[in-house]
């Protein structure tokens, strides 16, 4: 017994020691559990952060994007007042010249428009009447009858105000010479550019088939006769600017 027992392997007081220090580290179950769930927490953060980003990206474009239109709303708003006002200033300035140009007892024009001059032509007839003498009295023959001639000349008036010259230096000053001429608005016409109320108002008493007619479309004659017809009747004053020309 004693032998066997010698026999026997003798346990080691420190083996459950060193077994327990050699054995792997062993995670408790709760730490494996736990890095699935972070990673989906962080993923889930990560997709809340690039939402939020994109919100606020977009919230700003939305933002530029209304101030761009504002500020191009304000921009045709300035310059639609500027241009408004402007037309106005140079309607009150026209209005104001014909106004202080009109005869007393006329009605000026709401607008300013000139007119060329034209030319007016008086024929003159001149009748002369001859006697036969009268028949000697030895004659047997009867007294010849009267004989009469007419001779007609035809004389241009010289027509008085601006001359020609005049009236070509007002035309480029207004439109360039042009009889087709728009004012950039477009409500000035022609070559000496008559508002079509003006045009229609001295037509009215100028020329009652040029009432209604477009100034610009107008025959070279017919505006340069409708600038006349003002001009003989308020000088140069339709024109504020351009009428210097003519004096």
């Amino acid at each position: 017994d004693e032998e066997k027992e010698a026999l026997k392997p003798k346990a080691d007081d420190d083996a459950p020691a060193s077994v327990a220090a050699a054995a792997p580290p062993v995670r408790a179950a709760g730490s494996l559990a736990a890095g699935p769930a972070a990673a989906r927490s962080q993923a889930n953060g990560d997709v809340a952060n690039v939402e939020r980003l994109s919100a606020r990206a977009a919230a700003w474009s939305a933002a530029h994007l209304t101030h761009q239109q504002a500020a191009v709303e304000r921009a045709i708003a300035l310059g639609e007042a500027a241009s408004a006002a402007e037309a106005a200033a140079e309607e009150a300035e026209r209005r104001a010249a014909i106004e202080a140009a009109a005869v007393a007892t006329t009605s000026a024009p709401p607008t300013t428009m000139p007119a060329p001059s034209t030319t007016s032509t008086t024929t003159t007839t001149t009748t002369t009447t001859t006697a036969a003498p009268p028949a000697d009295d030895d004659a047997d023959t009867q007294p010849a009858s009267p004989d009469s001639t007419t001779t007609t000349t035809s004389t241009t008036a010289p027509t008085s105000g601006p001359t020609p010259e005049q009236w070509e230096a007002l035309r480029q000053c207004e439109s360039g010479g042009r009889y087709d001429a728009l004012s950039p608005g477009g409500r000035y016409r022609g070559a000496y550019q008559f508002s079509q109320s003006t045009w229609d108002w001295v037509a009215s008493w100028a020329n009652s088939s040029l009432v209604g007619v477009d100034p610009a479309a107008a025959s070279v004659a017919d505006q340069d006769a409708q600038a006349q017809a003002l001009f003989d009747r308020q000088g140069a004053g339709p024109w504020p600017h351009c009428g210097t020309y003519l004096s």
